[in-house]
């Protein structure tokens, strides 16, 4: 049976084309167009109006750098919401643990729940916190908040010519 077009290896980006002296002998200004151009138009997304407090300041915090570096457009808008809403909870969820625990005498009682049996679970506050957790790194894994997911992503490049110039490398010493 012959293949389709999710058969065999995935292409390599451009810049690795050029980086390597284009082995592939492809067309030299389509790679480089195609390494400095994104596929869409860098722009923030409007905020969504169910984000609460905290999610609005994480919505505000990534945006600037995420646009700075090229990696995000108005498509955007749904992934960098949940990734927001997840932080929220995550950090609301931490902090109702570490206030069970410090109200509590053992220092087991926001992580640990004990039934009448005497068995032992985690509590729901740290099932609901590690939920969390989960949907943060996903969502962020969309975005390129991990050094796995910032491989795949092709950030647009500066005019210079300049792996990171100015702004962007200051960015990019922020986060990598």
């Amino acid at each position: 049976m012959s293949g389709n077009h999710n058969s065999g290896r995935p292409a390599k980006p451009a810049i690795v084309h050029l980086l390597n002296g284009n082995p592939s002998k492809k067309n030299a200004r389509d790679l480089l167009q195609e390494a400095t151009q994104p596929l869409l138009p860098v722009e923030a997304p409007p905020m969504p109006d169910w984000l609460d407090e905290d999610a609005q300041a994480e919505w505000e915090r990534v945006v600037p750098d995420l646009m700075t570096l090229g990696l995000i457009s108005t498509l955007d808008r749904q992934v960098l919401g949940q990734y927001c809403e997840a932080v929220s909870d995550y950090r609301r969820w931490t902090l109702r643990i570490q206030e069970l625990n410090a109200r509590l005498a053992s220092p087991d009682s926001g992580d640990v729940q004990t039934y009448r049996t005497g068995a032992k679970d985690l509590s729901i506050w740290r099932k609901l916190r590690n939920d969390a957790e989960r949907r943060a790194d996903a969502a962020g894994a969309k975005l390129g908040f991990t050094p796995m997911a910032r491989r795949n992503l092709k950030a647009a490049q500066a005019p210079q010519g300049e792996l990171f110039p100015n702004e962007q490398k200051r960015i990019a010493d922020k986060y990598f």
